[in-house]
């Protein structure tokens, strides 16, 4: 059965624009990846507490859960090029006011952290870039080549990731103020890329329907099979950034590191995640197979919970290193194959929407998990990890629950009303 419209009908090679659409992506999240380590850094600065800290990622989350369902069913009728040059603009813009906050000296710390909370709120509007993007794979590959550009995508992810805090680390140590411009600076070029370069993947728009993006994501999770893989995904995230949320904080208070130290920290698990999903990502779907890597990969990430968790008791570097390597190895096997597998589920002329849900209830999680992680972390510094494993296991078991659900002709098939 066909994924969309255009799913069987990829673009032939010479035209295909995927190598392009890397680019952008790997220009975007370079920005993204400068940005994010330095953060504990820029409210500590003003005297924000480890709840404050947490909640900018809340905050940038909600305002996504709000926008990523609206952007990518938006993407399903305007076409997925508008909405990635929307969102790379955004970026840019709240990269820029950062740089204004720490620029800045500001008499009131509440107006200093005001300001970078604005950052993060105009980001998170403006936050469709990666539903987009998937979307954009889902309408130029065939079922059978997805998991494969998918996961070379989040190799441009992994790229960002492994570059981005490094850079950040190498500028912030030098002033504050240079990574959030050397963040707006990639996300332009990301947009500028876009708007003279890429051409529109989309070719069969989605008619205009009143109320359309609260309905069409509301009707997808009739669908019993996607349903279900969106709700792993939002408590695979929870867990997620209930460790992300904290880990720059742990890596300063338990280890001693600076920016720089924690910027090379999560370059660390950006190379781990190029390796993983550059280049391993094709060979293991063949080897085991899409869901064994999506049931895998949570697994693994389980274990590199527990190793941080120990850490928090004896800070030893060698340890953390293999902890940080078994969290990129399991993020990097679930996040391309789910992403398949939600592509796979979605109906016909809805990847934009179904993508748009799938980051939605991402962001959801990311609203909810940062706080509980900083309420926790306070009261005993390995609990946001032992908490995170616990999720990461039961996500893992219902994967396996879900693919014994699977039947051929059926999984596609939508519940009666």
């Amino acid at each position: 059965m066909s994924d969309s419209p255009a799913a069987d009908s990829p673009l032939p090679p010479k035209r295909n624009p995927f190598g392009l659409l890397f680019l952008i992506v790997l220009a975007d999240m370079l920005g993204f990846g400068i940005i994010i380590p330095m953060l504990p850094f820029y409210a500590r600065k003003f005297e924000a507490s480890n709840f404050a800290v947490t909640m900018l990622l809340s905050v940038y989350s909600f305002c996504q859960f709000v926008a990523a369902p609206i952007l990518g069913s938006l993407s399903d009728r305007i076409g997925r090029r508008p909405v990635l040059i929307f969102s790379q603009l955004g970026s840019a813009s709240a990269s820029i006011v950062l740089g204004i906050a720490t620029a800045i000296h500001f008499d009131s710390a509440a107006l200093g952290l005001g300001i970078i909370y604005l950052s993060r709120i105009v980001d998170g509007i403006s936050g469709g870039n990666i539903s987009a993007a998937q979307a954009y794979v889902s309408d130029v590959t065939t079922p059978d080549q997805r998991a494969k550009y998918m996961g070379l995508l989040g190799a441009a992810f992994g790229i960002g990731f492994a570059l981005g805090p490094g850079i950040g680390g190498v500028l912030g140590h030098f002033n504050p103020a240079f990574p959030p411009f050397a963040a707006a600076a990639f996300s332009l070029t990301a947009a500028v890329l876009a708007y003279f370069r890429l051409p529109e993947s989309l070719t069969h728009r989605a008619p205009h329907q009143p109320g359309w993006h609260i309905t069409r994501s509301a009707r997808l999770m009739r669908y019993p099979v996607l349903a279900q893989l969106v709700l792993v995904w939002f408590l695979s995230m929870f867990a997620f950034v209930t460790m992300e949320s904290v880990f720059a904080i742990f890596l300063n208070d338990r280890f001693g590191f600076g920016e720089l130290g924690v910027g090379l920290t999560f370059m660390l698990a950006g190379v781990m995640i190029i390796l993983v999903q550059g280049k391993l990502i094709g060979p293991l779907k063949s080897w085991l197979g899409e869901w064994n890597l999506a049931i895998i990969g949570p697994l693994l990430f389980a274990v590199a919970m527990l190793l941080y968790a120990r850490t928090s008791v004896t800070p030893l570097v060698a340890i953390l290193v293999v902890a940080v390597m078994f969290n990129a190895l399991g993020r990097s096997l679930q996040t391309p194959t789910l992403s398949s597998l939600v592509s796979t589920a979605a109906p016909p002329g809805g990847q934009g929407a179904a993508f748009g849900l799938f980051h939605g209830m991402g962001s959801l999680s990311r609203v909810f998990g940062p706080a509980l992680a900083g309420l926790m972390y306070d009261r005993q510094i390995m609990s946001p990890f032992m908490l995170a494993a616990a999720l990461t296991v039961i996500a893992g078991l219902w994967m396996i629950g879900i693919r014994a659900q699977t039947r051929p002709a059926t999984t596609l098939a939508p519940e009666a009303a």
